[in-house]
């Protein structure tokens, strides 16, 4: 792979609330990406489940908030406003990446630089 400093940063955004029996999933599932350079942010709605508890394992490991908001999309839209990334997703909280998702995603996008989104 390339040297990580010149890859694009990825911004990831999880939009949650009460998904305290999905997200570890949806976390390792990006944490355990081979791309080098994420950026994970999980924007909660207040949950009031084990999410913060599984939240706060993964502290280290990502940025996250957790307010009352007004829907999914307010959840997105504010990570999304929050992120510094070059490239940017969101994965739902009760979703996971497939192995080797945001590296051939990224890769994808270097090589067709025409293409807005995949």
């Amino acid at each position: 792979m390339t040297d990580a400093p010149a890859l694009p940063l990825v911004s990831i955004v999880t939009p949650s609330l009460n998904q305290g029996r999905f997200i570890e999933d949806t976390i390792r599932s990006v944490l355990g990406q081979d791309y080098p350079r994420i950026e994970y942010l999980v924007v909660d709605g207040g949950s009031t489940d084990e999410t913060l508890d599984v939240l706060a394992r993964h502290d280290r490991a990502l940025r996250w908030l957790s307010r009352p908001e007004r829907g999914q999309a307010a959840a997105v839209n504010k990570g999304l406003r929050m992120a510094t990334g070059e490239i940017l997703g969101w994965l739902n909280s009760d979703d996971v990446y497939e192995p080797s998702a945001v590296s051939t995603a990224v890769a994808y996008l270097r090589e067709h630089p025409e293409a807005a989104l995949v």
